[in-house]
């Protein structure tokens, strides 16, 4: 689910009825095989720019690839070198390199031949070169092209442990500058294989290496927390929300012709404001349309979704039995004003930085739209043309481009949009702190739950439990 809702903010999910022809080398491509048969640099790059190469994927059914293709972005400089990655071909293959650029990969070569030799390691890293580091530049060259395995060959290095993704692979005397432990490696999406690591955390790196596991999705939650505390931690977790907002306007003032200035800008004021006041509406407080609307229905459903009446009748009977019933209202008493704490916090933050959040003033997209005259009038000059401006209809108004300020306007509205829903989201994650802590003092000596137990099968064994 996520996976889809990325990738289709990264790149048009494109629909087109005819089907594409793909002619690579001047041979028309029907399958994957003859696509890397017939992989062209300049036509691959060629028909990646104008999504033609998407379009071909995605009506061939090869979605694994489309998806991939997606999350390219045409102005990245490894762009190449990450379409060949899609489609299983070296790079290399289909590049040329200065007399400079083959003197250094020869004597690459030579060093890493040196180190399997000397340390009797596979020859068929070799093969491996590309995606061989023999100093830190290289690496970094590595790093940035996303590659998900780099192999380090016998020197120092500095791994970014904010990066993950990626498998590290040690080939000789490899040693990692400031080196983290492979368990936080490991939380922060990073692999370490053949490389010297040290077992006790480094207290300065502690800090780092947490960010890094919570910008990765590791929830150490259950470390610090209690069997039921975490079972409702994880179920109270929820996407982040993406919308995407359009806005809606009379698109009919572009092909009408005035018969006077003033016509025209009333006519593009009025189309204007139809969509301004409409974008207005989302991040007004109160308003149907407002975003913080949208946030607390999202998230306050999550909570009630979670809390259902059926799980709470069993937690409630368990806190009787273990003489918890005061925490137990605790709890009930903040999810029945989970609706409408929520909704205040969110119009609190639209409240709070209404200058951050407010639109670009109303004039400076009436600046945006032009207007053309057009002048029918036959004379050239003297009492017959200016009889002709006296009978009007001669001199006339079109609007020349509304939709690049209806476009502005509309990416205005969405980078609000998206900055509120982060922060919505920050603001559901404190609210439910609250919560997750109430079912902590309740469940804080309760037994560990069994594999594949539901929250009511688990309430359901500690009831039986405690009354015996």
């Amino acid at each position: 689910m996520m996976n889809q809702l990325l990738s289709s903010v990264s790149k048009a999910n494109i629909k087109n009825p005819e089907n594409v022809t793909l002619t690579l080398q001047g041979t028309t491509i029907h399958s994957m095989k003859e696509l890397r048969e017939h992989f062209n640099r300049d036509e691959i790059l060629a028909a990646f720019t104008d999504d033609h190469l998407l379009l071909w994927l995605q009506q061939h059914y090869y979605e694994t690839e489309a998806e991939q293709l997606c999350m390219i972005g045409s102005g990245d400089n490894n762009c190449f070198r990450k379409i060949c990655r899609v489609f299983g071909v070296n790079h290399m293959d289909y590049i040329s390199l200065s007399e400079e650029e083959k003197k250094q990969q020869k004597q690459k070569e030579e060093t890493v031949k040196k180190v399997i030799s000397d340390t009797k390691a596979d020859e068929n890293l070799l093969k491996e070169l590309p995606l061989i580091a023999t100093d830190q530049e290289e690496l970094a060259h590595l790093i940035d092209a996303d590659e998900p395995k780099i192999y380090l060959c016998n020197e120092s290095f500095s791994i970014p442990i904010s990066k993950p993704g990626i498998e590290y692979i040690g080939i000789g005397d490899v040693s990692i500058e400031n080196p983290f432990t492979p368990e936080q490696y490991r939380k922060a999406g990073i692999t370490m294989t053949n490389i010297s690591l040290p077992v006790t955390e480094n207290p300065e790196t502690t800090d780092a290496a947490r960010v890094a596991a919570a910008a990765n999705g590791y929830d150490s939650f259950h470390e610090s927390h209690s069997a039921l505390a975490t079972l409702f931690h994880n179920r109270l977790k929820t996407y982040r929300i993406y919308e995407h907002y359009h806005l809606s306007f009379d698109s009919s003032v572009m092909g009408t012709f005035f018969d006077s200035r003033s016509e025209c800008t009333a006519a593009k004021k009025a189309a204007l404001e139809k969509a301004y006041n409409e974008a207005r509406r989302y991040i007004s407080p109160g308003d149907s349309k407002c975003i913080a609307k949208a946030a607390t229905e999202h998230y306050s459903k999550q909570i009630h979704d979670v809390f259902t009446p059926e799980v709470l009748d069993k937690l409630q009977n368990l806190c009787e039995i273990r003489k918890k019933t005061s925490l137990f209202q605790k709890l009930q008493e903040q999810i029945k004003q989970s609706k409408k704490a929520l909704s205040s916090l969110f119009e609190a933050e639209l409240h709070e930085n209404a200058d951050f959040y407010a639109m670009y003033q109303f004039d400076y997209f009436m600046d945006q739209v032009e207007m053309e005259e057009h002048d029918n009038r036959i004379s050239d000059g003297g009492l017959l043309r200016a009889l002709e401006a006296l009978a009007g209809g001669s001199i006339q108004y079109t609007i020349t481009d509304i939709h690049s300020a209806i476009s502005e306007m509309e990416d205005d509205i969405n980078d609000h949009a998206n900055t509120f829903f982060n922060t919505a989201q920050s603001e559901y994650q404190y609210y439910c702190q609250e919560i997750e802590e109430l079912i902590q003092e309740i469940g804080n000596d309760f037994s560990k739950r069994k594999e594949d137990e539901s929250v009511s099968g688990y309430l359901q064994r500690l009831c039986r439990e405690a009354i015996r």
